[in-house]
């Protein structure tokens, strides 16, 4: 996959207001889903859809205590999309 898909599949996934709300409000802190789902205003079942996809991607990651589940950012790949994105911006000459 080259530089541009990439890009394309990091844009993708934040492509859907949910999952920018989630990603927001995960900021610092570690959300279950009953919280999440109160958050972002979806159903259950739309909000772990939307987890799923974040959790594939590895933008966030999940621990299991008891019966609930935990959702908190993936710091390291959220450093890598940040870099990502700014490279985009970043001016380059030469094309």
């Amino acid at each position: 996959m080259n530089e541009k898909e990439k890009l394309a599949k990091l844009f993708g996934l934040f492509s859907n207001e949910a999952r920018i709300r989630i990603v927001e409000g995960l900021k610092g802190r570690e959300m279950c889903v009953a919280e999440i789902r109160r958050h972002i205003g979806l159903t259950q079942e739309a909000t772990s859809q939307h987890l799923r996809i974040l959790r594939d991607a590895r933008a966030v990651k999940s621990r299991k205590d008891g019966l609930l589940v935990f959702y908190s950012l993936d710091q390291p790949y959220i450093a890598f999309i940040q870099k990502e994105i700014n490279g985009l911006f970043e001016k380059e000459y030469g094309f």
